[in-house]
């Protein structure tokens, strides 16, 4: 199976090492050599630095395409395969992904990215019910 490395930064560590952040999102590879299940994922901090580090080996279980969009107030707008999440969903998404909530974890991307943000939700570890139930 091939391997895929990714890095993460500082403030989500501590979540990897313990195992409480089952998931990431992440924009698509430009050369398409996106993570598929099966694949082994290399879960680095410090990538390209003396002080890299790995800290999780873990199979690729998902990777479902993730669509975030501006929000309206409080009403967030998150699409995973194409499907809109409820609320509730997307604010479980948030917190498995390890943020406080649902508009830090939009506020995130938006920041980050640009919105609408299109990518990949990326798991190791079962399923979460947010990604199977929308």
């Amino acid at each position: 199976m091939p391997a895929v490395v990714l890095n993460f930064s500082q403030e989500f560590v501590p979540l990897v090492e313990s195992g409480f952040k089952p998931h990431t999102v992440r924009a698509k590879r430009a050369d398409g050599r996106d993570p598929l299940p099966g694949d082994t994922l290399h879960l680095y901090a410090g990538q390209g630095t003396k002080g890299a580090r790995l800290l999780r080996r873990e199979a690729c279980e998902f990777s479902t395409e993730i669509t975030i969009q501006p929000s309206a107030g409080n009403i967030h707008h998150v699409l995973l395969g194409g499907l809109p999440l409820t609320q509730l969903a997307i604010n479980q998404l948030a917190l498995a992904d390890g943020f406080p909530d649902a508009t830090e974890f939009v506020r995130y991307f938006e920041n980050r990215y640009t919105l609408p943000f299109s990518g990949l939700l990326i798991g190791w570890a079962p399923t979460p019910t947010c990604v199977t139930r929308h």
